[in-house]
């Protein structure tokens, strides 16, 4: 029982001695570089991490780079919808304004076309006189003169009166111009104008508070306030 128990012992010292390194034998060049170079090893060890380092930089900058990009067409896409979106608001408006303006220009040409073909009864005094003082838009008078008493054609000075129409509405109705539709007509113009300069970047800035800078108070800034808190406690 005693050889079997031991007999594990035997088989592995047998299989140790297998394994046996016969000689040792040292580089002495290996040797010293080992032994003087850990500095050396240290500072390869640091340019390498310096180089890890600015590569991972590099990546990264140019994943930003990559987002910002994305960013900016998001945002360019979201603009460009956004004005067209306006433009066709703008352009219907500007459609149903005409189309009202249409309607009013057919219907003050039936009115002109109407009174054309109104039946005429004759001459009433009260037309008569009233015919005469629209007629009487420019007055024309006439002076001969005749210089020396000679017997030859003298000269002719015409001397005209205009009188002028004060009345807007008749103006107004000869040029196709609707007064009563004006001031809604500028209020659009003027609302189509604020939304150009807002998508155009015209927008006006919020103005910007500047925040006061901070300073230390000086020595004698200090004995000052002091002096003066001391005085307020005595009183």
């Amino acid at each position: 029982n005693r050889e079997i128990l031991t007999g594990g012992k035997k088989f592995a010292q047998r299989n140790a001695k297998k394994h046996v390194v016969e000689e040792v034998v040292f580089d002495k060049d290996s040797r010293q570089d080992y032994l003087t170079g850990f500095h050396k090893r240290k500072l390869e060890r640091q340019k390498k991490a310096q180089e890890f380092h600015k590569e991972q930089d590099r990546l990264a900058k140019i994943e930003e780079r990559k987002k910002a990009k994305l960013e900016k067409q998001k945002e360019m896409a979201a603009q460009l919808e956004k004005f067209q979106k306006s433009m066709k608001e703008l352009s219907g408006q500007y459609e149903t304004s005409d189309e009202e303006d249409d309607g009013d220009e057919d219907e003050d040409k039936k009115i002109d076309v109407e009174e054309e073909y109104e039946e005429w009864d004759g001459f009433q005094e009260g037309e008569e006189d009233h015919n005469e003082s629209k007629s009487k838009g420019i007055l024309k008078r006439i002076y001969a003169a005749n210089i020396g008493g000679s017997d030859e054609d003298g000269t002719e000075v015409t001397i005209e009166d205009v009188e002028f129409n004060n009345n807007l509405e008749e103006i107004a109705k000869l040029n196709y111009v609707n007064l009563q539709k004006s001031q809604k007509i500028l209020e659009e113009s003027i609302d189509r104008a604020k939304k150009y300069a807002v998508i155009a970047g015209a927008a006006p800035k919020k103005s910007i508070q500047k925040k006061k800078k901070f300073r230390y108070l000086t020595k004698s800034e200090r004995r000052a306030n002091n002096r003066k808190a001391i005085d307020k406690k005595k009183k």
